[in-house]
């Protein structure tokens, strides 16, 4: 099968299709400065380890990625706690589009099946897709982390498979996360899109690579 025998489309939600009006990076400074601790890691760090570890609650998989991140430093454990725990929680309805998501994918659903796959607990990103109202856009939804194991692992995008009736090798999937989207693609047999960030391409090479999703509205696999 080519690429020009793609169907299927699963994507990533955060930061692929939606974002904050207040960036991450904004939030973790308040909360070192509410913690009263010197700022120790950043934005990378935080999403290399969200990708790492699993939690049953936001606050947990904060508190288990800040003291990791703590302990690859040797800082101490109590000022990762003492952030994790000042770090305030965005309001999962006051998300806004991508520029160029909203009509890629109106583009990309008038030629393909759409399914998302995301991290996130299921209330959190349906909360998302609600405020959005784009939830009737996906044939599948599946939330890794809270029904199932978290990206990277390949779990959530067979299941997605399963549920789609469709096969690895005419599916491509489109995220913002190396590690995440682009590894675990890869770790299913699916074929992947990454949408740029600061990262850079190395242990998890995309097949596909745009600069903003206004490039999905002519897909780079056709």
């Amino acid at each position: 099968m080519t690429t020009a025998d793609i169907s299927t489309v699963f994507l990533d939600l955060d930061d692929t299709i939606c974002r904050h009006p207040r960036s991450t990076a904004d939030r973790l400074a308040d909360a070192f400065n509410a913690a009263g601790v010197n700022p120790f890691f950043d934005v990378t760090d935080f999403r290399r380890w969200l990708a790492q570890v699993s939690a049953d609650t936001r606050l947990e998989l904060r508190e288990k990625c800040f003291a990791r991140i703590a302990d690859e430093q040797g800082r101490d454990p109590a000022d990762a706690l003492a952030v994790a725990r000042t770090y305030e929680d965005p309001d999962p309805t006051s998300v806004e589009f991508l520029p160029g998501a909203e009509s890629a994918l109106d583009r990309l659903g008038a030629t393909h099946d759409l399914a998302l796959v995301t991290n996130g607990g299921r209330e959190t990103q349906t909360a998302k897709l609600e405020a959005l109202d784009i939830a009737d856009h996906f044939g599948a939804l599946t939330f890794a982390g809270s029904d199932h194991a978290v990206k990277p692992d390949p779990q959530p995008f067979e299941y997605t498979l399963s549920a789609m009736g469709v096969s690895a090798d005419e599916t491509v999937h489109v995220g913002n996360s190396l590690r995440a989207d682009v590894a675990g693609a890869h770790a299913a047999g699916l074929q992947s899109v990454w949408l740029e960030e600061r990262e850079m391409a190395g242990a998890h090479d995309p097949h596909h690579t745009i600069a903003s999703m206004h490039d999905l509205h002519e897909p780079p696999w056709m």
